[in-house]
């Protein structure tokens, strides 16, 4: 459970406006992600710590709107927009220069070390994060899957932030590939 979640176990959504809700962070993580390889190339080794940090700067923004218990609005979807395009300019070049120093015949399990790890931390972070919003979001007061959404997004912004820190590590390691 997360943030749909809340939009329908807290506020009563039906599943279709929760899922709309989340619509233009969906479209702006996937045109991010598709195109980032446009911007200068100058620029794409900070693209994964920059990303981060806006996505951070989203998940803060997202639980001090959701908070509330009210259902959104524009702010909600300037924030959600912000969010998909940090995730997309962070995650798409992360998994492209990751593996920038990896010698062309070790490629293939480079890759398919990254995906499993990826995919693995994807389940540990669900499950930790999931847990934390049900155990919140159980509790009696009003609006208590508000607050459950809203902790949970807040412990997630600097879990990013340590993202984009170690971003930078691997944004040098880009920048000296390619000297």
């Amino acid at each position: 459970m997360d943030a749909g979640g809340h939009l329908q176990a807290g506020l009563g959504d039906s599943a279709l406006r929760a899922g709309l809700t989340f619509a233009p962070a969906a479209a702006a993580f996937g045109l991010c992600g598709f195109y980032w390889r446009k911007l200068p190339q100058r620029i794409h080794h900070a693209l994964t710590p920059a990303g981060f940090l806006v996505a951070a700067a989203a998940y803060l923004g997202l639980a001090a709107d959701l908070r509330s218990g009210t259902q959104g609005g524009l702010q909600l979807q300037i924030v959600l927009l912000a969010f998909g395009a940090g995730l997309g300019l962070g995650y798409s070049p992360l998994v492209t220069n990751a593996l920038v120093n990896v010698p062309l015949s070790e490629a293939a399990d480079a890759s398919g070390l990254l995906a499993t790890t990826l995919q693995l931390s994807q389940v540990i972070g669900v499950a930790t994060f999931g847990s934390l919003f049900l155990t919140l979001a159980a509790h009696a007061p009003p609006h208590a899957s508000a607050h459950a959404i809203a902790a949970t997004m807040t412990w997630l912004a600097p879990l990013l932030a340590v993202g984009a820190v170690a971003g930078l590590s691997l944004a040098r390691t880009v920048v000296r590939a390619r000297a």
